[in-house]
């Protein structure tokens, strides 16, 4: 897919705006996924979406196609949803993706342990200061490496390494109840 999205940027660049509504379709979940990691509030998110597409289209010209697309505007996405939040000056209470649940068949005490488990990871999420949150988003669940994240970031390598640490000891220090000592479940 990477080559494919470096062929329609270029189309793209040359005015193709066909080629970037597919590049818009091919990113959106990802894109949606890092604006409600850091926003938290599913409306809100479908704003910065549109938000990091529009500056997207209108940036396209700058876009240098050495360099993926993904990256590109995951790094837009993020600018968008601070710039969201630095407007709002409220508290973030995002969420970084919702957990599927047991399914119906199962034991209704262990989906019951299933569903707080899942809740508990939620709230200790939620409760990462902003950076950590933004770290792990793009490090571990949307599986960028550590210098796609820090360019994302607009950080350095190091930071991104520092962020994600602490964010990893803050939820294992928040899920330990549900951690061995080896930190499995």
């Amino acid at each position: 897919m990477p080559s494919e999205d470096s062929e329609l940027a270029a189309r793209c660049k040359r005015g193709d705006r066909d080629a970037y509504a597919e590049l818009a379709h091919r990113h959106r979940k990802v894109v949606y996924r890092v604006a409600f990691a850091i926003v938290g509030d599913h409306d809100e998110a479908q704003d910065v979406v549109q938000e990091a597409f529009v500056r997207g289209f209108v940036g396209m010209a700058s876009f240098n196609l050495k360099y993926p697309f993904a990256d590109w505007i995951r790094r837009i996405t993020v600018n968008c949803a601070l710039s969201r939040l630095r407007r709002q000056k409220r508290a973030v209470t995002g969420n970084i993706s919702e957990t599927a649940t047991a399914d119906g068949g199962a034991d209704p005490a262990e989906q019951a342990a299933t569903t707080h488990f899942d809740q508990a990871v939620r709230e200790a999420i939620e409760a990462l200061p902003l950076r950590q949150r933004i770290a792990l988003t793009l490090f571990a669940l949307e599986d960028m490496d550590l210098a796609s994240t820090a360019k994302a970031m607009g950080c350095a390598v190091g930071t991104v390494k520092a962020h994600i640490h602490r964010g990893r000891q803050k939820l294992r220090h928040a899920l330990a109840e549900y951690l061995d000592e080896d930190g499995l479940t």
